[in-house]
Parts: C-alpha cells; structure tokens; sequence
C-alpha cells in the first residue's frame, strides 16, 4: 500500500497555491473539508452492510506541514474517544485501501473506471460528487501524493492528482428515477442509504428514494437564509441529511449545527436559525473568551462567509 490514512499521507500541492510554501486558510480549510467527506463517503459505502459503523473512526487531522511548496499531511485521527468497537483498525485499513484506489485513478485520469470501481449507481454517485470536489479544490495547480523521506527530506511523488472534468463527472452519475408504485418492495430496493444514529453507533439500510432532487446523503447549501438575513457561502457546506424516526435531519459535524423537523423543510429552517446563532454569537464575542474549540468554529465561518446581506 502506497498511500495509508493510519500514519498520514502528503500532498504537495505546487503552482501559485503553493508558491510560498504556504496555504491561504480558506483553501487548506476546502481541501480538508473535502477530504474528510470522500473518506466519509468511503466508510459509508465500502464498509459491510452488517456491521455497526461509528463514523467518528474516520475523522481526519491535519497531523504534519513541510516546506517545498506547500506539503501539508492528513490521517484518521489519533484520539483514543475516535477509535470505537472492536474492528476499528480493520475497517479503517479498507476505507484507506479503497481510498488509494481513488487516488490511483485520478493518478490515470481515467476516471471511467469508477463504473468497475462502483458498478451500483447508488453508491458510484456520492463518490463522484465528493472525489469531483476534492480533485477540482486544487485548481489549475500541480498536485501530488508524495513520499518524504525523513532523514534526506527527500520528495518522492507516488500519484498525480488530474484534473475531474465536468462532463466526465455527468456521464458518470446516474439519476436514481423513483417508480410509480412508491409502496412496492422494488422501489425500497432502488434507494438511498439510511443511516441511523443510536448511542453514536451508526447502522444502515436501504430505504426509497426522497420527491426532492435537492435531498440525498448530502445537504450542501451555498446560501443561507434566515429571515431577512441571507449568508452567501465562498462554497458549497456540506452537511449530512438524514431521515430517523420520522424526523428529517441536517447537520454540520465541522460547525457543530444541527437543524431537524417533522418535514424537510423545517429541517433547513431550524439548520438556518442555529447557523445565524452560531455566526452572531460567535462575532459578538472576543476570541479570547471562547474555548479552543469555538475559537476554530469561528475561523472556519469567517473563511466560508463571504458575504451577508440583510
């Protein structure tokens, strides 16, 4: 294995993002965000559909930053409250094989073979949209996974990152059509994923598809309205969506935000309120009066905002 989640892999990322051996903030903050979403998706989708998955076993950290343009390093987290049940290191072994996988194709530029990768649309859609935004975070810049040696510092590229075209990405997805007979078991067989949430174990199943295009595994809004409040985003936030006990679910593990209600809509409204609370709070108060924690959650919603209108 070329590339390993479990003790960090870099990316040397050149061109004029990496020019002075640096990252503008709000960029280290997309391509993290990223990042953690296509690994996410992974564990979601590769994992055995048996299993109780707890999806804080694949938080990532950035855990390392070397010079020689910027050369910053992620793996799964290293705390101890994020390594739970008894298969937690088998299963963030394949979600960090399926991972180089990916890596390996973009490395080719041949991004067909995601159809053999993941022959169900299904599952090949969200790993489309979430390896699309990550690929694409970097630009026009030359992009690498790399290997450092520690003693000569030495840079060894392993895989180029190339571009994700546009409409390579269309012919890709496939639009999940739901049947008339909304009650017949084929339909429940041709859906999304549920995933529940009991006791921060996560279990899923399959469920039917949900009338509104806009809702699936992933809520990602570009703006935000609250009354007469609007927040236009620099970029999409993705959220994770859900149904659970006829309840519909929106949350923003990165933020800290959850908006639920009895219908979609409700769910995006309380989201909405708790990001404006969140946003006026958080700038209403002197960062040296926050937790190291909300001070971070301050930084990321300043970057991501780039505008509010009122």
């Amino acid at each position: 294995m070329k590339l390993d989640l479990n003790s960090g892999t870099y990316i040397e990322i050149g061109g004029e993002l990496g020019k002075y051996n640096s990252l503008p903030i709000d960029t280290l903050i997309k391509i993290a965000q990223d990042l953690q979403e296509l690994v996410m998706t992974i564990a979601k989708y590769d994992l055995p559909a048996n299993d109780t998955i707890n999806l804080d076993n694949f938080k990532i950290e950035l855990v390392g930053f070397r010079k020689g343009s910027a050369v910053p390093k992620f793996a799964f987290t290293p705390r101890v409250e994020n390594k739970v049940g008894p298969n937690w290191e088998i299963h963030r072994n394949v979600v960090s094989e399926k991972f180089e996988k990916l890596v390996e194709i973009s490395n080719s530029g041949d991004y067909e073979m995601l159809k053999v990768l993941y022959p169900e649309p299904v599952k090949r859609n969200p790993i489309v949209e979430n390896l699309y935004s990550f690929v694409n975070d970097f630009g026009s810049s030359p992009v690498n996974f790399v290997d450092i040696d520690n003693l000569t510092e030495k840079i060894t590229p392993v895989f180029k990152i190339n571009r994700f075209k546009a409409a390579s990405k269309k012919e890709l997805i496939t639009v999940i059509k739901e049947n008339e007979n909304a009650e017949s078991e084929t339909d429940e067989a041709v859906g999304k994923i549920k995933i529940t949430t009991k006791g921060g174990k996560i279990s899923r199943k399959i469920i039917d598809s949900y009338s509104k295009s806009r809702f699936s595994l992933e809520y990602a809004p570009e703006i935000i309205i609250f009354g007469q409040t609007k927040y236009v985003l620099k970029y999409p936030l993705r959220c994770l969506f859900e149904k659970e006990d006829g309840y519909f679910i929106i949350q923003s593990e990165m933020l800290g935000i959850i908006g639920t209600g009895l219908t979609e809509d409700e769910a995006e409204t309380t989201f909405a309120e708790e990001f404006n609370f969140v946003y006026q709070r958080f700038n209403s108060l002197d960062s040296k009066s926050l937790t190291n924690n909300n001070q971070l959650i301050k930084n990321i919603l300043n970057q991501i905002v780039e505008k509010v209108e009122k």
